[in-house]
């Protein structure tokens, strides 16, 4: 999807200072239904949502929601830890993890807790588009799981931020066991100039033998291989 998705609709409040260009009713509050989400590099994660007189508002931050009136409000970096990486977003509800509870430690080292209600995620465009971003740069990727906090506020958290709790799997939820290290490997099996397409029953002789060979075409190293399967097969089968 480009620019805007759908997610599932979050029924909540909206704050009245967010529908007053900042400048008052910092303490009302009116009922809405969030339905949208807009992604633009450089700002937040932001969102559409619908009013009880009918009225419809674009691209309002994750801080402008709350669970019920009188919610305090906290600072956007405490809830949102990223702008949005790319125009190019998916909006998806995990099964394993929905409804389940999460806990991140936010910037100013708050522990924050709350049920997960789905995931919002980046990536590159067609190659038609300038790569300007860092969605697809090994390192450099994150997501963000949208969270009802228990405070009433809502949150989107990137993985290495938090923690999720399920009784059924999870039994070490108080430690880390082991010191994980962000991923700065692409995985590819087509990258390389030299590919095989070998079964189990090639040698390590021949494989080396093999991927020795230069060939300017890959399709004729497979032609090569796959016949020296067959004389393998044939060969066998006259042995038994």
């Amino acid at each position: 999807m480009y620019l805007n998705a759908n997610i599932p609709p979050i029924e909540c409040y909206v704050r009245g200072n967010f529908l007053r260009d900042q400048k008052d009713s910092h303490d009302k509050y009116f009922e809405c239904v969030v339905f949208g989400f807009t992604s633009i590099p450089k700002q937040v994660p932001l969102f559409h949502y619908m009013m009880t007189d009918g009225g419809i508002w674009w691209r309002a931050p994750i801080s402008a929601f709350c669970k019920k009136p009188g919610v305090k409000e906290l600072p956007l970096n405490e809830l949102c830890m990223w702008d949005s990486f790319s125009y190019n977003i998916s909006v998806t509800t995990f099964y394993q993890l929905a409804d389940i509870k999460m806990t991140y430690f936010s910037r100013r080292k708050v522990k924050r807790s709350g049920k997960y209600l789905f995931t919002l995620d980046w990536t590159v465009g067609d190659f038609n588009e300038l790569n300007y971003g860092y969605a697809d740069v090994s390192g450099q990727h994150k997501c963000g799981h949208v969270i009802e906090l228990d405070d009433g506020n809502y949150a989107i958290q990137p993985n290495n931020r938090l923690k999720v709790f399920e009784t059924e799997f999870i039994d070490k939820p108080d430690e880390n066991i082991i010191a994980r290290l962000v991923n700065t490997h692409k995985y590819s099996v087509e990258s390389g100039e030299k590919w095989i397409t070998t079964e189990k029953e090639q040698t390590l002789e021949e494989a080396i033998r093999l991927s020795k060979v230069e060939y300017s075409n890959p399709l004729e190293l497979i032609d090569k291989i796959e016949n020296e399967e067959k004389t393998i097969h044939k060969k066998a089968d006259s042995d038994s």
